[in-house]
C-alpha cells in the first residue's frame, strides 16, 4: 500500500518534509486562534472551524500530489493560457468584485470565493520563466512580451492591492536577474516604480488619485503611522493598533513562549488566524516557533537552490526558482510586519495562515515546484546509475586485463622452470 502510494507522491523528500512543518504549524497555531473566528462567524463551533481548515490544507495538499504528476513541460505549455485567464479574472474582480475589509479583492463563483491575484501572479512567474527560457541565448529579448505581462498583471492588481503588486514586480525583477537580463534595463524599471510609488502616495489625499486608486489614502495612512510611532492619533483599532497587539504578542512570549493554545493576544489582535499568525507562533512557542518556521521556508528556497543547479531544462530552472522566490518574499514581509519592521500590508503566511483558496493556489505553485524537483531527482537517479554502471564496466575490465597479464607472468614463469 505505501509503495503504491509512493509511485503519486512525487517531489524531493526534503522539499515534501519542510512542506509538512508547514502544514503541521499551520494546524496547531490556527487550533489556537480559531476561537475568535468561530464565535464571531460560526455562532461558536470551534471544532467545524478547525476542521474546515484542515479540510482546505489537505485539499491543497492533493493539488500539490496532483500537480507533482504532471510533467514540467506541459506546465511550461500551459503558462500563456493560465496568465490570460489570470489576467481575465481581475479583469472580472474590478468590475464584480466582493468587498471585504475595504477592498475588492474577491471573486464569488456561488459558495467559493477567492483572490484571483494569487492565480495571476503564480502564473506570471511561470509565463516569465517560459520567456526566458524561449531567449536563453538573448535574454533581453525576453522582456518584451514578460514585460507586458508584468505592467498588464501588477496594473490591475494594484487598483485594489499595492503589496501583492510590490511582491509581484520584486518576484519578477529577481527572475528577470537570475535569467541574466541586463540589471541596466531592471534598475531602471526600479527606479520608475519607486518614483511612481512615491508620487502616488504623496498625492493620496487628491481627488483624481483618490477616485483612480480609492485605497491610497489606506497606503499613506500606513506609511505615516509606520514612520511616526510615537503619534498620539494611533491608539483606535486601526493598522497600528495591530501592529501594537503583535509587539506585545511576541514580547508576552519571550523565549520559550506560554505553549500552545495559551495565547491571550489572540482576543485582541485582529486577524490573529491569518495575518498575524506569525505573532500567535512567537506568542505560544516563542523564539523555538520561530525557528520552526524560518527553517521550512529557508530549507524550501535552499533546497530549489541546490536543485536548479541540475536542473537539465532552463524552464526547470526558472521556474522553481521564481516560484520560490515568491513564497519565500511573500513570508518574509508577513514576518516582517508581524515584528514591526515593515508597515501592516495584509500578506498572509504561505500554506500557515488561516486561508480558503489561498492555501489551495499556493499548494498549486509548491505542486509545479515538487514536479520540477521530481524531474531533477530522476535525471540525477539516472546519471548516476550510468556513471556507476561505467565504474563497474571499468573496474570489471581492469580486472580481466590484469588477469590476463597474471597469466601470461605465470605462462613465462613455468616454461622458464621447465
Amino acid at each position: 500500500m505505501v509503495e503504491h502510494l509512493k509511485k503519486y507522491i512525487r517531489g524531493d523528500k526534503y522539499m515534501w518534509t519542510f512542506i509538512m512543518m508547514l502544514v503541521i504549524a499551520s494546524i496547531i497555531a490556527v487550533f489556537s486562534t480559531a476561537t475568535v473566528l468561530a464565535y464571531s462567524q460560526h455562532g461558536g463551533d470551534i471544532v467545524g472551524t478547525v476542521l474546515r481548515h484542515v479540510c482546505l490544507l489537505a485539499f491543497g495538499v492533493g493539488v500539490m500530489i496532483v500537480m507533482s504528476n504532471i510533467p514540467p513541460k506541459y506546465i511550461s505549455g500551459w503558462a500563456p493560457l493560465a496568465l490570460l485567464a489570470g489576467i481575465g479574472m481581475l479583469v472580472m474582480v474590478l468590475a464584480f468584485g466582493t468587498s471585504r475589509n475595504g477592498s475588492s479583492r474577491w471573486l464569488s463563483l456561488g459558495i467559493v470565493q477567492f483572490q484571483p491575484s494569487e492565480f495571476a501572479k503564480m502564473a506570471l512567474i511561470v509565463f516569465v520563466a517560459r520567456q526566458l527560457a524561449l531567449n536563453l541565448m538573448n535574454p533581453n529579448n525576453a522582456l518584451k512580451s514578460a514585460g507586458i505581462a508584468i505592467v498588464l498583471v501588477a496594473g490591475l492588481v494594484v487598483l485594489e492591492n499595492l503589496s501583492t503588486c510590490l511582491l509581484i514586480v520584486m518576484s519578477c525583477c529577481v527572475l528577470l536577474l537570475i535569467g541574466r537580463v541586463s540589471f541596466y534595463w531592471i534598475a531602471t524599471a526600479g527606479v520608475v516604480v519607486a518614483c511612481f510609488f512615491a508620487l502616488l502616495i504623496f498625492l493620496a489625499p487628491y481627488p483624481p488619485v483618490k477616485n483612480i486608486f480609492p485605497r491610497a489614502t489606506t497606503w499613506r495612512a500606513r506609511v505615516e503611522r509606520f514612520a511616526d510611532v510615537d503619534d498620539s492619533e494611533k491608539t483606535g483599532k486601526g493598522d497600528n493598533y495591530q501592529a501594537e497587539q503583535s509587539k506585545i504578542a511576541i514580547a508576552v512570549g519571550g523565549i520559550n513562549g506560554k505553549g500552545p493554545g495559551n495565547s491571550q493576544m489572540k482576543n485582541y489582535l485582529p486577524m490573529a488566524f491569518s495575518d498575524f499568525i506569525f505573532a500567535i507562533i512567537l506568542e505560544e512557542f516563542g523564539i523555538w516557533g520561530m525557528f520552526w518556521i524560518i527553517i521550512a521556508y529557508a530549507g524550501l528556497m535552499g533546497r530549489a537552490v541546490v536543485l536548479s543547479r541540475h536542473c537539465v531544462k532552463p524552464f526547470h530552472t526558472y521556474a522553481m526558482l521564481g516560484l520560490s522566490f515568491l513564497l519565500t518574499i511573500q513570508a518574509i514581509i508577513n514576518m516582517f510586519v508581524a515584528v514591526g519592521l515593515m508597515p501592516v500590508t495584509g500578506q498572509t503566511l504561505p500554506l500557515v495562515s488561516m486561508g480558503g483558496t489561498s492555501n489551495v493556489l499556493t499548494g498549486l505553485a509548491f505542486g509545479i515546484i515538487l514536479s520540477i524537483s521530481a524531474d531533477v531527482n530522476e535525471n540525477l537517479e539516472k546519471t548516476t546509475s550510468s556513471a556507476v554502471a561505467q565504474d563497474n564496466v571499468q573496474t570489471r575490465k581492469s580486472k580481466e586485463s590484469a588477469s590476463e597479464e597474471f597469466d601470461e607472468a605465470d605462462a613465462v614463469t613455468y616454461s622458464e622452470d621447465n
